[in-house]
């Protein structure tokens, strides 16, 4: 038997262990980092400069409120770009693009064309990655009046950026998307992902099979070391037949070893999908106004809203 055949469970194991570790990690630790998207107005028709970057700024607010991103929008992004602005084939010019990126420090770029057609105020949006420079077009946005361009751009975000993930929390006012302002309060957000009592069973499995396994590999390594040290002296480690059986016994520990490894990279795999697969669903909680409170924390460089109480 190779020695190096003996390490096939052992690297099995090591893989299982790391998985499960993972899974094992605190939620914040999984969670992936916010992509940091600017926003570019590449074209603008019959608006003025006060209008666009109330439109970018708009487009800014919305994204942050509904998904997990970081925006550079509104006067931020315009303070940061030439004074003139990008040109109109910015969007498909990969230097400009990275220049683009460069100077907002984003992951992602959106390029807008703003046009304002008789009492209309249509923006279509190109999604743009500056590392690979993958572009994509999304779906308009239409408006009567600047006021609602916000509501517009937050109905429209995970078509604007449908990778991004939706925030777990959002305050919302019950009725037609919070335009009463007199109904009841309710918060809406989706599930996290969670350990549930399948995947602890499945990785107590994994666990229990990597154990086994490990105790049934040092086994075989200390029995397979004590031939090497017999028979080597002598050189005959291939031709007597009295290590016959102990390499029987070798061979049949280190096959176990094997299954057990196996067992435990699947049940391991199995408690990854049950975890990955834990959340997701939408729930609408009703809540008083007084269990809602502002918070402005400055590390996070914002405010957000926090509930106390039962809900």
């Amino acid at each position: 038997m190779s020695e190096r055949r003996l390490y096939i469970p052992l690297i099995a194991v090591a893989g299982a262990a790391a998985l499960l570790t993972v899974l094992l990690l605190p939620g914040q630790a999984l969670a992936d980092k916010a992509p940091r998207v600017g926003v570019v107005v590449s074209v603008q028709v019959n608006l003025d400069k006060a209008e666009v970057q109330r439109i970018s700024q708009a487009l800014g607010r919305a994204l942050r409120r509904r998904l997990v991103v970081d925006m550079v929008a509104g006067p931020e992004a315009i303070r940061r770009l030439p004074a003139d602005g990008v040109s109109e084939s910015c969007v498909v010019d990969e230097t400009c693009i990275k220049d683009t990126a460069q100077r907002l420090s984003a992951d992602e770029l959106l390029f807008l064309v703003a046009v304002r057609v008789g009492n209309r105020i249509q923006v279509d949006s190109t999604w743009v990655d500056p590392a690979n420079g993958r572009s994509a077009s999304r779906p308009k946005v239409v408006m009567v009046k600047l006021d609602e361009a916000e509501a517009r751009f937050a109905d429209a975000a995970s078509l604007i950026l449908p990778d991004a993930t939706v925030r777990q929390t959002q305050q919302l006012d019950a009725g037609n998307g919070g335009g009463d302002r007199g109904g009841a309060t309710v918060l809406i957000r989706t599930t996290p992902r969670r350990m549930t009592p399948a995947a602890w069973v499945t990785g107590g499995l994994a666990v229990a099979a990597a154990g086994t396994s490990l105790g049934f590999f040092l086994v075989t390594r200390s029995d397979f070391n004590e031939l090497q040290d017999t028979c080597e002296p002598r050189g005959d480690c291939q031709s007597n037949p009295e290590y016959d059986d102990i390499e029987s016994k070798i061979d049949r520990n280190a096959i176990t070893a094997d299954v057990l490894a196996g067992a435990a990279v699947v049940s391991a795999a199995a408690t990854f999908v049950i975890w990955w697969t834990s959340g997701g669903d939408i729930e609408r909680i009703p809540v008083t106004a007084r269990s809602l409170r502002l918070q402005v924390d400055p590390e996070r460089r914002g405010a957000f809203v926090l509930w106390s109480g039962d809900l």
